[in-house]
């Protein structure tokens, strides 16, 4: 490679811890120390359709976004379907796609890893007509987002106080009696978490679970049946320690399209990829196969 676009989200602590100078300089010296030239802008999401029209045009050979996930899938919902890959500098909180495409933890040697890393093809999945790269949750998970999100706004909270407060939304948040459709099958759900996975999860280290592929043309769904506090607990507990997939409190359903329905709010809560939205019911879940061109250093080891 010789010339990138870079996309950097400025409130990302990843780029900002132990920098000298601004996130821009630390990511053009980044880039070049391998000789290649970096055209790097900050993240804005009022003006990011006419940035990356900009960026696109001048055909990089990769556009590269440091950032978390939900800035990776507002970049990436402009490049469905190019040629251009999109590789991805893990910045932020979760950096679920980062390490699904094994892309080391470390800025310096992520940058290494992109440059000589293969391109690939994955599926985009899309809610509403609303993409997103790795997973949707229901329920209560997008109420847990938004606890996460004002503890980190306004004050970092504790593990120990961020916990009690996760445990009284738990007493306190009802169970949601949902339809869930899958490829015209229908399901009765009573639950208060529903993830459905761009592409099936796999056993993996926590906080959130990998996916082995990337490309393989399905929606996965994992909708909670639990009846007591405990059982979600219990559940919780088994995800973070990788155990949880023969737990029967999860039910898992799978196919290429699918429908929640419920009776209640004609609004819904919705978090993809980290970012959390109000969207109409029915909630349509759809696939578009290998839609997003990226770097993967994962294949090339």
């Amino acid at each position: 490679m010789k010339r990138v676009a870079v996309v950097y989200n400025a409130r990302s602590g990843a780029l900002l811890a132990g920098a000298d100078g601004s996130p821009a300089e630390l990511l053009t010296q980044l880039f070049g120390r391998w000789d290649v030239t970096a055209d790097v802008r900050a993240f804005n999401p009022e003006t990011v359709g006419a940035e990356m029209g900009q960026l696109l045009a001048a055909r990089p050979d990769a556009v590269i976004v440091a950032g978390g996930d939900g800035t990776v899938r507002t970049v990436a919902a402009r490049m469905l379907g190019g040629d251009v890959p999109l590789g991805v500098l893990p910045a932020g909180t979760m950096n679920v796609l980062a390490r699904d495409l094994g892309v080391p933890d470390d800025l310096e040697r992520a940058v290494a890893a992109l440059l000589t890393a293969p391109v690939e093809r994955i599926d985009v999945a899309t809610v509403n007509d609303q993409p997103f790269l790795c997973s949707s949750m229901l329920a209560m998970m997008p109420h847990l987002g938004r606890l996460r999100e004002h503890a980190r706004g306004r004050f970092r909270l504790s593990a120990v106080r961020l916990l009690g407060r996760a445990v009284r939304l738990l007493r306190r948040y009802p169970r949601m009696r949902l339809t869930i459709v899958v490829d015209e099958q229908e399901y009765q759900a009573r639950t208060r978490a529903v993830v459905v996975s761009c592409n099936p999860l796999a056993a993996g280290p926590p906080p959130m679970p990998g996916r082995d592929r990337l490309d393989a043309g399905t929606l996965a769904v994992y909708v909670t049946n639990d009846r007591t506090n405990w059982d979600l607990l219990a559940v919780a507990g088994k995800l973070f320690r990788g155990n949880w997939q023969q737990d029967p409190r999860i039910r898992r359903y799978e196919g290429r399209a699918v429908q929640v329905r419920s009776s209640g709010p004609a609004m819904m809560s919705v978090m993809s990829d980290g970012e959390i939205a109000q969207l109409s019911v029915p909630l349509r879940y759809d696939l578009q196969p290998r839609a997003l061109a990226v770097l993967a250093p994962k294949q090339a080891s």
